[in-house]
């Protein structure tokens, strides 16, 4: 039966959003309750266990994170860099960025300085941006990694946001379900 280990992480993903990730430390435990920090702040709570093993459930809302046992970050190992291979620091940088996307009939090109529009729907009015640069993020022990779009948001300059290039469609796009809502070039 997997147990919690003083000083070691865990994560729970979000029951709404699977890219958004939970993460808590272990500072302490005892049979039957574990002390740990999430945010800088430090709470104690009960121990569960059943055949998967010891759990938690810090916070009580309806969708709130499970934290179990088997589920530990692992560190990251670093990549293995080839003695042959220029150093990243050595090579020029370069102004040609390669990417990837799938050549559907669905397919958008995405430029450094193109504007974009995000609709959320009904409620919320539509957020004007601009596409600021790219970033390569390699898959995590948690997240799948990919090619994101940086967006400066109008509402928010100062904080450019990460948008998967696949979450970019050109206008007029509509979901599987017909749903309306997402970013767009413009």
């Amino acid at each position: 039966m997997k147990k919690f280990e003083i000083g070691k992480e865990y994560f729970d993903t979000s029951a709404c959003d699977h890219n958004c990730v939970f993460t808590i430390k272990i500072v302490k435990r005892t049979d039957k309750t574990v002390t740990f920090e999430r945010n800088g702040k430090t709470r104690r709570t009960k121990l569960f266990s059943d055949e998967r093993g010891e759990y938690i459930i810090p916070y009580r809302y309806s969708m709130a994170p499970v934290f179990r046992a088997e589920r530990e970050v692992q560190p990251e190992e670093p990549a293995e860099e080839s003695a042959a291979a220029p150093a990243a620091e050595d090579a020029a940088p370069s102004k040609i960025v390669t990417i990837s996307q799938p050549a559907d009939d669905g397919s958008v090109i995405v430029m450094i300085g193109q504007p974009v529009e995000r609709n959320c729907g009904a409620c919320f009015p539509l957020e004007t941006g601009t596409v600021v640069g790219f970033v390569d993020v390699p898959d995590g022990v948690v997240l799948r990694g990919g090619v994101f779009a940086l967006v400066r948001w109008d509402y928010n300059p100062d904080r450019p946001e990460r948008v998967r290039l696949s979450d970019i469609h050109r206008r007029g796009w509509r979901s599987a379900n017909g749903s309306p809502l997402g970013v767009f070039v413009c």
